[in-house]
């Protein structure tokens, strides 16, 4: 699978940000409607999200609720981007309204970071590419989970003002957000499979426009490093488990 992971660059502007914002709850039983000019035309009825996109169902021991954000300029208006299902203090972010602004195939990841290291320093100083060693799981037929796991070298000295990953000040492997990416089989990868970006035409058996874009994550509802689970936590054993097989069982719309 190619991964499209760049390298360290300064002076670098994000070009994209999504600000996600609970609407309602889980216990919330009246739909929820997005405004029409924003096409993403989303609806929570109950504890099952569903959208032009997607179809999805929350567990009893998960909240989920409607991702909205912001427009930007003089006339502000608030729209769907997705779902956002919660367990504690993760959070799993299923962005159906997310479209990359790179150009670039498969996208950048500064496009996605606040979904899953909203702790990484947003600013031109930061490096765009993940923090942690990548390990990569087969979550469903179509998808695969990519977990970043940081582990500081107990010889640097922590500057949290400055170091691009926001270095806990633990040497234990500590877990730094989780993505799905599409599954993307030898002999079958496409220039862009495998990417931050998941292309719901290519995931529905539909012609590629490559302008249907979409961006799933898992994260920590902090913005401290030093706040995030270690690798081996049973608690987060189970989160990861419990994610993947939520993000396994969207119904996905053609």
């Amino acid at each position: 699978m190619q991964r499209l992971h760049e390298v360290k660059a300064r002076g670098m502007t994000v070009l994209f940000l999504v600000v996600f914002t609970l609407v309602g709850t889980a216990s919330t039983q009246k739909a929820y409607d997005s405004q029409n000019n924003f096409q993403l035309h989303a609806k929570l009825t109950g504890r099952t999200y569903r959208d032009d996109k997607i179809e999805v169902h929350a567990p009893e021991n998960w909240s989920i609720a409607v991702a909205t954000a912001a427009s930007t300029g003089s006339a502000q208006a608030t729209f769907a981007r997705g779902a956002v299902l919660r367990k504690g203090k993760y959070i799993v972010q299923l962005c159906t309204g997310c479209e990359q602004a790179s150009g670039i195939a498969g996208g950048r990841f500064s496009e996605i970071a606040n979904m899953v290291q909203p702790w990484y320093r947003e600013d031109s100083g930061a490096m765009p590419s993940p923090c942690g060693k990548q390990e990569t799981s087969k979550a469903s037929p179509l998808l695969d989970r990519i977990d970043f796991w940081y582990e500081r070298d107990p010889e640097h000295v922590v500057n949290e003002a400055a170091d691009d990953c926001r270095e806990p000040r633990t040497t234990a492997s500590v877990w730094y957000g989780s993505y799905f990416a599409e599954h993307c089989p030898a002999g079958a990868v496409t220039v862009d499979c495998g990417g931050y970006f998941l292309d719901h035409a290519r995931l529905t058996g539909q012609p590629e426009t490559g302008l249907d874009e979409m961006a799933f994550a898992l994260t920590y509802d902090t913005t401290d490093p030093n706040q995030l689970p270690r690798k081996g936590d049973p608690e987060l054993n189970q989160v990861l488990r419990e994610a993947t097989a939520i993000v396994r069982s969207i119904r996905y719309h053609r």
